[in-house]
């Protein structure tokens, strides 16, 4: 179980809508925002899902490409993001429906942006850091199962 304050007034007003955690990638930089919640009604079509993405991004829907849903927490390094992930689009034929639940993750990038090309500098330090980061996770899980 994971407890999070909250930071203003209770979004969720009934059963039937559902609270996800977004994460926007940015490949151009190799990086991720810090994760955001948004509350998805009754409908939890992919087009629903990318509108929401699109009003809290400010990038138009026709750029904004989603991964399917993931757990909470996430176990994936920056480095392994963008091909890890299927990405789907507004006009994906192959995205129809989202099975998700209160807490799922997903990920989102404006298409737009290209993959930065790093150096193998870059590439160890972001390693590293996301060795890191990783850890703490894995602690946290791990302590979570011993309770």
């Amino acid at each position: 179980m994971y407890v999070e304050p909250l930071k203003g007034p209770e979004k969720m007003k009934h059963y039937e809508q559902r609270q996800v955690y977004v994460i926007r990638w940015h490949p151009s930089q190799c990086s991720v925002d810090p994760i955001e919640e948004i509350i998805l009604d009754k409908r939890h079509d992919h087009k629903h899902v990318i509108g929401k993405l699109s009003k809290l991004s400010g990038v138009p829907v026709e750029y904004i490409y989603c991964t399917d849903s993931e757990s909470f927490p996430v176990e994936i390094s920056c480095l392994d993001i963008e091909n890890k992930f299927e990405w789907y689009s507004m006009s994906s034929d192959r995205y129809y429906s989202l099975r998700l639940y209160d807490g799922d993750v997903i990920y989102y990038k404006d298409n737009r942006e290209t993959m930065k090309e790093l150096t193998d500098k870059e590439r160890s330090e972001i390693r590293r850091a996301e060795e890191a980061r990783l850890r703490r996770i894995r602690e946290c899980i791990s302590f979570k199962a011993l309770t």
